[in-house]
C-alpha cells in the first residue's frame, strides 16, 4: 500500500485549460458530467496515478513516468515523480466528439 496521497502540481496554463474545459462543458450542455469527470480525475491523480490511464514514456534522467488518461469528456496528460510523490499535470483538454 502506498504512503498517502500524491501532491498535484500544475501551471497557470493548465488552470486556464481546465477553465476552458468547464466552459466547453457548459456550452455543450454537459456541465454535470464534466464536473464529475474532473472530480474523479483529480481523485485518481492524488491517490493512484501509476494505475490511472496509460503509460507513455519514462524519462530516466528526471525520474518521470509520463501518462495519459481519458475520462470523457476530458483527458489529462501528466507525469509522476515517485521519489517526491508529485504528479505534474501537463495538459487537460476536451475529448467529447459531436
Amino acid at each position: 500500500m502506498s504512503g498517502g496521497r500524491y501532491r498535484l502540481s500544475q501551471s497557470g496554463r493548465v488552470s486556464d485549460q481546465l477553465r476552458a474545459v468547464f466552459a466547453r462543458g457548459a456550452a455543450e450542455g454537459a456541465s454535470r458530467v464534466t464536473a464529475q469527470a474532473a472530480k474523479w480525475m483529480i481523485e485518481e491523480l492524488e491517490r493512484t496515478p501509476a494505475e490511472f490511464g496509460e503509460s507513455r514514456d519514462f524519462l530516466a534522467h528526471a525520474e518521470l513516468q509520463s501518462r495519459i488518461a481519458f475520462v470523457p469528456p476530458i483527458y489529462v496528460r501528466f507525469a509522476i515523480h515517485e521519489p517526491t510523490r508529485t504528479v505534474f499535470v501537463g495538459r487537460i483538454g476536451w475529448t467529447k466528439r459531436g
